[in-house]
C-alpha cells in the first residue's frame, strides 16, 4: 500500500439493527460501513456515487478484507476514515479505519474494478479518480 491520497472521515453510530442479540455490531455491518465511508468520500470528492453510476460506470467491489479489532455495541459512535491508497488503470483500493474514541476497532480494505455498466467490461478509472 502507499500513502493515501486523499482521505475522508465519516462520523456514524451503531443502529439496533446491526446489533446481534448481544448487542454487538454484526460482523456484516462493518462493509456497510465502508461503504458509507466510500460513498461519502466519492461525494467529498465532488462526485456522487449516483453520479458515476448514471454515466454509465459501475465500481464493483473485488476484493474485500477486515480486521476485527474491538467490538461496536448498540449506539456507540464511531468514525469511519477513507482513504484511496492504491490506484490503477482500471482499479483503485480503498482503506478504512474504524474509530470510537480514537480507539482503532476496526480496519480494512476493499479494492474495485471500474466496469462499463451494460457490458461489466474492465474500463479506465474515472479521470477525475486519477487526479484526487
Amino acid at each position: 500500500m502507499t500513502e493515501p491520497r486523499r482521505t475522508f472521515t465519516a462520523h456514524l453510530r451503531v443502529r439496533f439493527g446491526e446489533t446481534d442479540a448481544m448487542g454487538v455490531a454484526n460482523n456484516a455491518a462493518y462493509l456497510q460501513y465502508f461503504e458509507i465511508g466510500r460513498i461519502e468520500f466519492l461525494r467529498a470528492a465532488g462526485h456522487s456515487y449516483a453520479e458515476v453510476h448514471n454515466g454509465g460506470i459501475d465500481m464493483v467491489v473485488a476484493e474485500a478484507g477486515i480486521r476485527y479489532l474491538r467490538p461496536l455495541w448498540f449506539d456507540d459512535e464511531f468514525d469511519v476514515a477513507c482513504s484511496l491508497t492504491d490506484l490503477g488503470r482500471a482499479s483503485f483500493t480503498f482503506t478504512y479505519e474504524l474509530k470510537r474514541g480514537g480507539e482503532i476497532v476496526a480496519n480494512g480494505f476493499t479494492r474495485h474494478a471500474c466496469v462499463e455498466r451494460a457490458s461489466m467490461r474492465p474500463v479506465r478509472v474515472p479521470e477525475w479518480l486519477a487526479h484526487l
